[in-house]
This record gives C-alpha cells, structure tokens and sequence, in this order.
C-alpha cells in the first residue's frame, strides 16, 4: 500500500488572494508615482514655455516703448504725442523701430491683447507727405502674437500704467488709469509693464510674471526730465 501524502504542491486559496492583494498595492503604488511624475513633468514644460514667452514678449514690449517718438504735424506748432492711445491694456505709439532700413521712417504700434488674451502687435506703415513729414492711415501692414494667454492683473494691477516724468502715475479721466486724457498723452515719460503668462486663463499653476519700466529717451517730456 501506497503512503498517504501529508502535503500538496502548489498555493493554498488565502495565499493567492494575499498574492493579488500585495501586486495590487504594488501596481496602484507604481501608477501614482507615474501619474506623479508626468504631472511634475507637465508642469516644468508648461513652466518652460511660459518663462520663454514672457521673457520675448517682455523684451519687444520694451524695446517698442523704449522707441516711442512724437509725429512732427506740418502747420501745427506741436508735434503729436508719441502715444496715440494708453489704457490698462492697450497701448499706441509712434515710434522708430526700423533701425536696418536704408529710409528711416516713422512706424505706428498697437500692443494689445485680443479675445484670447493674446498680446498683439500690429503696425501701420507711415506714408510720406510733403515736407518731410509722416501719416497713418488705412489697414495694418502687419499683426503678430508676441505672448500666449496673458492673465488678468491682480485688482489695481493693470498690464500698462503710465507715469510722468516724476514718476507719478497718471490715472487717466477716470481716476483709475482706464484713458489718459489728451494732455495726460503728452506727459508720459514711461511705462510700467506687468506681464503674466500662463497657460490657460484660469489655470495659473505655470504663470510666469515680469515687471519692467520702460522710459521713453526720444520723447521731449522724458528727455527734459533726465
């Protein structure tokens, strides 16, 4: 007669069931650490991107505003201001930007943000008059985005600000810097440019923020002052 067998090969049910209880928590513990990483990973692009966008559209922001020129007018004692328009978050200006031409002519900028909250660019090309003097008139000659989604300011933060040539803030006719008056337009010596950039309009997780003042040398009230 054959012994009997006092043990069996193989798992007993409780050991399997602990077996998938132990690769379950392994497998949730590996899933979050990944999910984890591609989060952090996202992040630093979105972050990467934003910094590069805010750092260019910072930097042709300046350099429009640092090139802002008034506009000679042919029988006017005065030339036109350099500003055309100044609010919180549009800005237009003469100016002389075209350095690389052979004919240096004066061009007109508009710095706003669109729909999207996109900052533009747009330029009017100047068409010569008698005299040597300069117009503007007809359709843009030319439009571009210089910074992706730029965040609402903070209350009393505004994209643009504009100062005087002690540095004081003109705030425009209705005392809170919403539209320079006329006489406001030509005692501007800078600007105050506040520009956040984030990836959407309502996810601020990667906003990145520089602020700059930006005189405008060429400008007779700004000059004066130095």
């Amino acid at each position: 007669m054959m012994p009997s067998r006092t043990n069996e090969a193989g798992l007993s049910l409780v050991e399997l069931l602990v077996a998938m209880l132990l690769l379950g928590m392994f497998m949730t513990m590996i899933s979050s650490l990944y999910l984890s990483a591609s989060r952090s990973l996202g992040q630093a692009k979105l972050l990467t991107v934003n910094t590069r966008q805010v750092s260019n559209g910072m930097n042709e922001v300046a350099r429009v505003i640092r090139a802002a020129t008034e506009n000679p007018v042919s029988g006017h004692p005065l030339p036109d201001p350099a500003l055309v328009e100044a609010t919180p978050e549009v800005v237009t200006l003469y100016a002389y930007v075209n350095l690389g031409m052979p004919t240096q002519q004066p061009v007109k900028i508009r710095l706003s943000l669109d729909a999207d909250r996109r900052l533009v660019e747009t330029r009017w090309a100047a068409t010569a008059l008698s005299g040597g003097y300069f117009g503007f008139s007809g359709e843009p000659e030319s439009s571009r985005i210089i910074a992706e989604t730029v965040a609402p300011g903070d209350p009393g933060t505004f994209l643009f600000g504009y100062r005087d040539a002690a540095g004081l803030p003109l705030l425009g006719s209705g005392g809170d810097g919403r539209l320079l008056t006329s006489t406001e337009l030509r005692s501007v010596a800078s600007v105050s440019v506040n520009l956040t950039v984030q990836a959407t309009v309502t996810d601020a997780r990667s906003a990145v923020t520089l602020h700059n003042t930006v005189g405008m040398p060429n400008v007779a009230v700004a000059a004066g002052a130095s």
